[in-house]
């Protein structure tokens, strides 16, 4: 899971606001059909009486600040633990403790701030405004974490969770990231799915964090729900396509999954070869063989699929079979000048032959006995194919001496007499 989730343990110098959250609508999956609002929004926070910093403790905090404002970091913390030291209400060490805490963060020191975040939330509970003292509990918990302290960090804001009486996507997402450290991803769903109802806004992190929670509890049709929203939100990722458009074709939805690709296609996003090798087997797959070869041989002449000899084959056979014959022979020519044999160059050849197209025909099949690697069967079709052109364009002499080597071949014996005695036949009434 931690593949999926990263918690990032930061501390901001100052306070989220939890107020105007809006609760948008997330798709209902399986696995978060039963969950159910983690806070009650009409429960009242606590008040407490408004409070001022004495004057002295005001000015002397006012030269701690402006220290900050210049850097003198050192001595703005030396400044803000005096001050601590005199504090008598808890109003004005929770104060005084929270800006020594922002001190020693800023200083670049974090994890030595904990101590002073832990104390002002330990003299803000009953001095400091709720928002405030719910904020400091996730600064609290996010330095814990980043310690180590995983136990601790979760404990916190579980007591977040009691006190919360306004939604805060962020620590709805602390929550999940927080049980996910634990593998505990029937307790994280629940909380991942309020991170992304209620962000003011969508955010990937929340979504990419529910989605691999569904692909842990195997949640398909769940994962195609969410895939589908992030697709709408994230247009530009282009991982969120793929992933949608594999998981249609996985579940045997063709048409879906041939309908992402081609938006994707459309959109202009094809980079990687997988791209254009995924969709062009799913158009063989459901029988569109001109769209398989035609989007395989576009990858490859843009140099992103590689151009080696199965995927050259790949569109040959495919243009083959929707009978676009011309551009069949120019990828069977492209597969054999990747061959080590000449079978490709064969295959040319007879398609050429077919077309009548004898001249070129003959040179393929003269090129396929030069790149050999021919088995038997094909050597002999070779010299019998060759034969049969020769004597179809009129070179008859030429096509008897071919199919005479056709005749040492057992395969083509029958076949390559009767054709050698066609051509006599046309030498005799001067057709040759």
């Amino acid at each position: 899971m931690k593949k999926f989730l990263k918690f990032n343990a930061l501390v901001a110098v100052g306070f989220v606001s939890i107020f105007g959250m809006s609760v948008q609508a997330v798709p209902v999956t399986d696995s978060t059909k039963n969950c159910k609002p983690l806070i009650d929004v009409n429960k009242k926070p606590p008040t407490v009486t408004i409070q001022g910093l004495p004057e002295r403790v005001h000015k002397r905090m006012n030269r701690a600040l402006e220290m900050m404002g210049e850097d003198r970091y050192p001595e703005a913390i030396e400044q803000f633990k005096k001050l601590l030291e005199t504090a008598r209400s808890d109003f004005v060490k929770a104060s005084v403790s929270l800006n020594l805490a922002y001190a020693v963060t800023q200083s670049g020191d974090s994890n030595g701030s904990l101590p002073y975040f832990k104390d002002a939330l330990k003299y803000g509970e009953t001095s400091l405004p709720h928002e405030r003292v719910q904020s400091l509990r996730q600064n609290v918990a996010a330095l814990m974490y980043g310690i180590g302290e995983k136990k601790q960090a979760l404990a916190m804001m579980n007591t977040w969770l009691k006190n919360a009486v306004q939604h805060d996507a962020n620590a709805y997402y602390m929550i999940a990231a927080l049980y996910a450290e634990d593998n505990k991803i029937t307790e994280a769903m629940c909380p991942s799915y309020w991170s992304v109802k209620a962000s003011s806004e969508p955010k990937k992190n929340y979504y990419q964090a529910l989605l691999a929670f569904h692909w842990e509890k195997k949640d398909v049709n769940g994962a195609i729900a969410l895939l589908r929203e992030m697709i709408e939100f994230f247009p530009q990722e282009k991982t969120y396509w793929r992933q949608l458009s594999q998981i249609y074709f996985q579940k045997d939805k063709i048409d879906d999954a041939i309908a992402i690709m081609e938006m994707f296609y459309l959109k202009g996003d094809f980079d990687k070869e997988t791209d254009y090798k995924m969709m062009s087997s799913m158009f063989a797959y459901r029988d569109i063989p001109f769209r398989a070869a035609k989007i395989l041989e576009e990858g490859l002449k843009k140099g992103v699929v590689k151009s080696e000899k199965k995927n050259w084959v790949n569109v040959a056979q495919n243009y083959h079979v929707s009978n676009e014959l011309d551009k069949a022979i120019v990828a069977y020519g492209k597969t054999a000048e990747l061959s080590d044999s000449g079978t490709e160059f064969l295959k040319q050849a007879e398609i050429l032959s077919d077309e009548e197209r004898y001249k070129e025909a003959i040179s393929a099949f003269d090129k396929a006995l030069r790149k050999g690697g021919l088995d038997k069967d094909e050597e002999g079709r070779v010299y019998f194919r060759k034969g049969t052109a020769l004597v179809n364009m009129g070179s008859c002499d030429a096509g008897i001496g071919a199919l005479e080597e056709a005749q040492k071949f057992k395969r083509y014996r029958s076949q390559a007499g009767q054709w050698i005695n066609f051509a006599k036949e046309r030498k005799r009434n001067n057709k040759c």
